[in-house]
């Protein structure tokens, strides 16, 4: 079942974010960019508004969150997150496809996130191209991540 992010649901997505980061991370990044990436929840207001300011669609199964993705109205993905018991499943998949559904519902025809190394076949495979690699940090930790988008094509008659 999907549906939106309410206040109420900040506690749990924190830790849905903190295990992703922590427990699938390491094996692509090191240490001190685990720590730094995955300390980010703990700004509550920042975080809160991470999840609140886009459309952040929620996954449940058998009423247990199992992910969340968040889309903004110029259709920049701004989070996609899968608790590490429900990674390879297929929720990940489920849930960004969701999330670029409603997107089209509202006509956005262009689509972009910045992609981490563990994201980025995820993305591929529903259709984004990978459009360069960019390095941001996070507080003195440096990374490298992977700008892509998908672009919407409509037929005349969808318009």
């Amino acid at each position: 079942m999907f549906r939106f992010a309410l206040p109420s649901d900040i506690q749990a997505l924190k830790s849905i974010y903190q295990k992703s980061v922590t427990e699938l991370a390491p094996s692509l990044y090191t240490k001190e960019q685990v720590i730094a990436w995955s300390s980010f929840p703990d700004d509550t207001v920042k975080f809160t508004q991470f999840i609140l300011k886009p459309d952040t669609y929620i996954l449940e199964n058998n009423q247990e969150i199992v992910g969340f993705c968040g889309l903004e109205k110029n259709g920049h993905i701004a989070s996609l997150y899968i608790h590490p018991a429900h990674t390879r499943q297929g929720y990940g998949t489920n849930l960004l496809n969701y999330a670029l559904n409603r997107g089209i519902q509202e006509n956005i025809s262009r689509f972009y996130s910045e992609a981490s190394f563990f994201s980025q076949p995820l993305f591929k495979r529903c259709g984004f191209k990978v459009l360069e690699m960019e390095t941001v940090k996070y507080g003195v930790v440096s990374f490298e991540r992977y700008k892509m988008e998908k672009r919407i094509t409509r037929k005349k008659n969808e318009q």
